[in-house]
């Protein structure tokens, strides 16, 4: 039996990674262990551990960083440093065989950096990833891929991106996006949830929107979001709007948001939980904002998508997206567009998935049982 930790720091990264948690708790080769944290813990951004709760994963570690839940610059420092510490006292007491972590936020890295320092294999999803809008996820990401010793790619153009980053092949999988296995197991809110849950009338097409900020724009957080809600308020569509991350400038975004809460035709909520973020994606008319969801799982479910601003920039895409700028003009003009244009939404239902097809789950636990009895696994050569 291998010791396997998991860390998750926000809905985002979970929803991600809970296909890959559910299929290593049912297979006996490995012991599990979920860290929880970040913004999971804090009520302000949804408390979404309770929707982790109700998984049936029993073992279950959380550090807690509520009181440190910001989007200031020093608030973030804080949070990384203390879970730099928290993190290490944590697997101290578990003495993991390996971490599994995905994606880019400082949550995740300030775990890695501890797992590093103990000298335990990193094993980091969605790596390779590019998204060149002018905030720190790239950085964030690509430092993430130095620190580990196994690599899950989610697609061809990410996997040559790590191998050009001086890794080592025989570490580097292109196993394709966990997204995937979700949809194709129909884990997600039927039509009657998502009625129920959010009054929503099924009958007239609705919006999903997310717009998180920049995190080197902070202070343009509020205009850029503004712009967007004005273009959905005139559109006169449902729309349902949902809180940003815990990034720089978050709080402008949801201040910008609570400003909107008479509008009729707006549902607002912190946050979906996966189930019903990713049943509301299928049944939508539209994604809009500038989620890596919109880019990378709106594809699947052959839905359009309006790209809003820089955040998402040099990011892999279908050909069901249309970029618009931060200007209410072209964000409404884009959006009844992506609803109402009968080539588009032909070009939209034709759009290819770069993300694979399915069975990640399945791939990645197969991996790590050979690769982590490979005693050079630690021994990392740079290729460059």
């Amino acid at each position: 039996m291998r010791k396997i930790v998991i860390f998750t720091g926000n809905r985002a990264d979970y929803g991600l990674l809970h296909p890959v948690i559910q299929h290593l708790t049912t297979d006996p080769y490995f012991q599990v262990t979920l860290i929880i944290s970040g913004s999971h813990l804090s009520v302000d951004y949804g408390q979404t551990v309770d929707e982790i709760n109700c998984v049936g994963l029993y073992n279950i570690v959380k550090i807690d960083l509520a009181d440190l839940i910001s989007s200031s610059k020093v608030e973030v420092l804080k949070s990384y440093a203390m879970l730099v510490e928290k993190g290490n006292e944590v697997l101290a007491e578990i003495m993991p065989d390996a971490l599994l972590i995905a994606g880019d936020r400082y949550e995740t890295f300030a775990m890695a950096v501890a797992t590093f320092y103990r000298n335990i294999p990193i094993a980091h999803i969605f790596g390779g990833d590019l998204s060149q809008g002018g905030h720190m996820d790239d950085s964030v990401r690509h430092a993430a891929t130095k620190l580990a010793h196994i690599h899950f790619t989610t697609n061809q153009d990410s996997y040559q991106r790590v191998i050009g980053l001086g890794e080592e092949k025989w570490r580097v999988h292109n196993v394709g996006s966990p997204f995937v296995d979700t949809v194709l197991a129909g884990e997600y809110a039927s039509p009657l949830e998502i009625k129920e849950n959010l009054e929503l009338n099924l009958g007239k097409p609705f919006i999903l929107f997310t717009q998180h900020p920049v995190t080197t724009e902070p202070d343009d957080a509020y205009r850029q979001v503004k712009e967007s809600l004005e273009a959905l308020k005139k559109l006169k569509i449902q729309t349902i709007i949902t809180y940003p991350c815990n990034d720089l400038g978050s709080e402008a975004i949801i201040g910008a948001i609570k400003e909107y809460l008479n509008v009729s035709h707006f549902i607002v909520r912190k946050s979906l939980g996966q189930r019903l973020y990713i049943g509301c994606l299928k049944l939508s008319a539209c994604v809009a904002g500038n989620s890596s969801s919109g880019l990378m799982e709106t594809p699947i479910f052959k839905v359009p998508c309006v790209n809003i601003g820089t955040r998402q920039a040099g990011r892999l895409r279908s050909t069901n997206v249309i970029d618009a700028g931060y200007n209410q003009v072209d964000i409404k003009k884009a959006t009844k567009k992506a609803i109402t244009d009968r080539n588009f939404l032909d070009q939209v239902r034709r759009c290819e998935n770069p993300y694979g097809e399915g069975n990640t789950s399945k791939k990645i636990a197969a991996i790590l049982k050979q690769m982590l009895s490979n005693n050079k696994i630690l021994k990392k050569q740079m290729t460059y």
